[in-house]
């Protein structure tokens, strides 16, 4: 098993990073103009790629396609394209807090059922929360992401991804 794989899952990684493990969503981008919101679906894929020392998340389609590393640290997981500059807390329990910077940073606020094209998923609540705006990722172990909104509180997301299908390279994971 190839090393950095074998570490995530060790340390609790709910994602499946395997090079060839991809996820396709929908992705839904609101532009608030004055007076009128303008929706837009696309088809979004990501895809883990690179080799064992050195993952990446090539994400193609989408509004703004954003590709990234795959870093990680006791403790947490950094996933680019889904969570940005902040990381996730390893292992994934609900009130775990990734590390703070400047009192902002992921927090695992809940396991909530979830239903989406690809299925119905147990999935942890992951919320970045700051004053202006909110990142939420819902995650199913051995799956990943399955639902991710971005916004302002209170207000009609920005981007929404739900996901449509998914293929995990491990054995026994696959949708």
């Amino acid at each position: 098993m190839q090393a950095l794989t074998l570490l995530l899952t060790l340390q609790g990684s709910p994602f499946p990073l395997e090079p060839g493990t991809w996820w396709e969503y929908r992705e839904s981008y609101t532009e608030h103009l004055p007076g009128l919101d303008s929706t837009t679906d696309e088809t979004t894929r990501f895809e883990i790629r690179g080799t064992p020392e050195h993952l990446f998340v090539a994400q193609t389609g989408g509004v703004d396609p954003t590709s990234g590393p795959v870093e990680q640290a006791p403790g947490w997981i950094r996933l680019t394209p889904w969570t940005g500059e902040d990381p996730l807390p390893l292992p994934l329990l609900a009130g775990a807090e990734g590390p703070l910077e400047e009192g902002v940073g992921w927090r695992v606020e809940a396991e909530e059922e979830i239903q989406v094209p690809a299925g119905t998923f147990r999935a942890l609540r992951c919320a970045l929360r700051a004053q202006r705006a909110v990142s939420l990722l819902w995650i199913a172990a051995g799956v990943g992401v399955v639902r991710e909104i971005r916004g302002a509180p209170g207000a009609h997301p920005d981007l929404e991804r739900v996901l449509l299908r998914f293929h995990a390279r491990s054995p026994g994971r696959r949708q």
